[in-house]
């Protein structure tokens, strides 16, 4: 088992500096492009103290905005077992309506984690997941490499720089003939909660809703 998490940490490890170099020449070129500034543009709204416009951090009356939830960013979030029900229609990478168990365990000291996933689906019965979760903590940006039911390899990216939220994006992949790319959000609702909403392009179509899961961690 370690030997086996070792190679998949090692594989990851190798897709990651892959897709972060080319993450880092696409910012490179979006920082170099100038910014266009018109002689006399108004301030944003909400921070040049337009009238009307309520100001940075404040409602529309004037007053303080509601606080969001805010969860360290890192490993320790996911670690543990977590129950979930994914509501959602059927895709060439995974079935529809399901429920389950994923759980998260570090390997080691590192800042690696497996996952495992065991649930049923509607119309499939019993299936299982499998994963590497990777985390640059200066960067706060995850890698995951997980092996779908449907014996998938899938790679993706996720930015977690702001606490409420991660932004996972799937590199593209072959599946039955079509070219698949996966988007999924993360709402951390709290410590123990989040809910993930997933997007899917076919043959670089627009995103559509794929569906939704809500999660609940069980135990740490």
């Amino acid at each position: 088992m370690a030997s086996r998490t070792l190679r998949g940490a090692a594989r990851l490890a190798a897709g990651v500096i892959v897709a972060l170099a080319v993450s880092a020449l696409a910012l490179s070129a979006q920082q170099d492009a100038p910014a266009a500034s018109p002689a006399g543009q108004a301030a944003p709204a909400g921070q040049g103290g337009q009238p009307g416009q309520p100001q940075r951090g404040r409602g529309l009356l004037g007053r303080p905005s509601p606080p969001q939830p805010q969860q360290p960013q890192g490993l320790d979030y996911f670690v543990g077992t977590w129950s979930f029900t994914w509501t959602g229609r059927e895709s060439p990478l995974t079935s529809g309506p399901r429920t389950g168990t994923t759980t998260f365990t570090r390997v080691g000291d590192s800042n690696f984690l497996e996952l495992h996933t065991e649930g049923t689906s509607d119309g499939g019965g019993a299936y299982r997941e499998s994963g590497v979760l990777a985390w640059n903590d200066a960067r706060k940006t995850l890698a995951l490499e997980e092996t779908l039911a449907g014996n998938v390899s899938m790679l993706s990216l996720g930015d977690w720089s702001s606490p409420i939220s991660i932004l996972f994006d799937s590199q593209p992949l072959q599946v039955q003939g079509h070219t698949l790319r996966l988007k999924r959000t993360y709402s951390i609702l709290s410590g123990t909660s989040f809910r993930m909403t997933e997007e899917l392009s076919t043959d670089g179509g627009s995103f559509a809703r794929l569906g939704v899961g809500d999660f609940q961690k069980t135990s740490k």
